[in-house]
């Protein structure tokens, strides 16, 4: 698996995940029992990971930057 975002919630993580599986690409978010329980535990942490297989790595981090760039564009 391949880390392909890291997100200051568990909600932005989840809506990514959600963006990525709308364009069949499965996705994983390890720390979603951890950062669901005690999501304080990440605020010393570089951040709830999102990853996909090696294979949907580059795919997936284009569809996430274009996500990026639409929520600021409109």
């Amino acid at each position: 698996m391949k880390t392909v975002a890291r997100f200051a919630t568990l909600e932005q993580a989840q809506a990514a995940k959600m963006n990525l599986g709308a364009a069949g690409i499965e996705a994983f978010i390890p720390d979603e029992m951890s950062a669901g329980i005690v999501p304080m535990f990440f605020v010393n942490k570089p951040g709830i990971r999102l990853q996909v297989v090696k294979e949907d790595e580059k795919r997936a981090k284009s569809i996430l930057e274009e996500g990026l760039e639409s929520d600021f564009t409109g």
